[in-house]
Formats: C-alpha cells, sequence, structure tokens
C-alpha cells in the first residue's frame, strides 16, 4: 500500500499533521474530515487546536492500519490542496 504525501505510519497507526493560520480554518478542516469520514463510514481520530490538525487512521475491527485508512487518507491529502 503507497503512503500518501504527508503521511506517515506511527505506532501502528496512520497520520498526518496539517497546519493552518488559525483555529478557525483547522476547525473548518476538521468539519469538511467529518463530513467526508461519514460517506466513507470510516471515522479517523482527529486533534486539533490553534492552527494544527493531527489525523490518525486505524481500522479497530481488524487491530491494523487497512486499505480503507489508506484510501481515506489520500481522499483526505486530496481536501487539504483544494
Amino acid at each position: 500500500m503507497k503512503t500518501p504525501d504527508g503521511w506517515e505510519l506511527i505506532d501502528g497507526r496512520l497520520m498526518a499533521e496539517y497546519e493552518f493560520e488559525d483555529f478557525a480554518l483547522a476547525k473548518q478542516f476538521i468539519d469538511t474530515i467529518a463530513i467526508l469520514s461519514e460517506q466513507e463510514n470510516h471515522h479517523p481520530e482527529l486533534h486539533f487546536g490553534w492552527g494544527y490538525v493531527v489525523v490518525e487512521l486505524y481500522t479497530h475491527s481488524a487491530e491494523a492500519v487497512t486499505q480503507k485508512d489508506y484510501d481515506l487518507a489520500q481522499k483526505i491529502s486530496q481536501l487539504s490542496t483544494e
């Protein structure tokens, strides 16, 4: 499985960190990820604060990172360039 740009495996999780100019833009990105995650029926762990968002992907039912995680990571990466 190819890891999307900006993503890496850390402690068995597929993770990426995004930077923003302020809290409002970080929250807007979180809201967009939430909508996408509902559509995909695959929900990441999201951490954010002033100017940053950290996304963790892991398939709990498989107890591993799976193709679903890589697919969602790719879609989230595309969001960050829009």
